[in-house]
C-alpha cells in the first residue's frame, strides 16, 4: 500500500490538486500513516484548507492523539510528499467511527478430543482475548489438517 501512496503527488499534478482529489489522497495516507489500532478508533471526516479533521471513538482517544498529533502530521506529509495538512483536529463522534470486524467467538475442534483440550488449557492462560482466540482458530486448523 505504501507503494501506491508514492503516486500520491504525481495523481494530484494530474487532477490539476483538485480539493476532492487532495482530501481522498489525506484519507488514505491517513490510514497508512497512524496503523492499525488508531485506525480503528478514528477516521478522517473532512479536510478543510490545510486542516483534516479527525472522528475519534471517545474523549480519551481525543486526549492520547492529541499528544501525538505532531508525529502523525510528519508521518501524514512525509506519505503525501508535501505539507499537504498542517493541523489536524480531533472531535468526538463515535457514530462516524466504522465497526472493527468481529471475530469468531467460539472455536470447535473437529480433532479427537485427547488432543484439543491441552491445547484448551494452554490457551486459557493467555491474557489477551485477541491472541488467546486466534491461538486457539490456528491449532483447531492446524489438527483439522490431522484428522482429515
Amino acid at each position: 500500500m505504501t507503494q501506491l501512496l508514492s503516486l500520491i503527488p504525481r495523481l494530484l499534478r494530474r487532477t490539476e490538486d483538485s480539493d476532492d482529489a487532495r482530501e481522498q489522497s489525506v484519507f488514505a495516507s491517513w490510514v497508512v500513516a497512524v496503523g492499525g489500532h488508531i485506525r480503528r478508533a478514528t477516521t478522517p471526516v473532512k479536510l478543510e484548507r490545510k486542516t483534516l479533521i479527525v472522528a475519534v471513538a471517545d474523549a480519551t482517544w481525543r486526549t492520547q492523539l492529541k499528544g501525538i498529533r505532531g508525529e502523525l502530521l510528519f508521518k501524514l506529509n512525509s506519505l503525501l510528499g508535501a505539507p499537504m495538512v498542517t493541523s489536524i483536529d480531533f472531535v468526538v463522534n463515535p457514530g462516524l467511527i466504522p465497526p472493527a470486524p468481529e471475530l469468531p467467538t467460539a472455536v470447535r475442534f473437529i480433532a479427537p478430543e485427547r488432543l484439543a483440550e491441552p491445547l484448551r488449557a494452554a490457551a486459557g492462560t493467555i491474557p489477551n482475548a485477541e491472541v488467546r482466540d486466534a491461538f486457539l482458530r490456528a491449532a483447531g486448523k492446524c489438527l483439522e489438517r490431522r484428522v482429515q
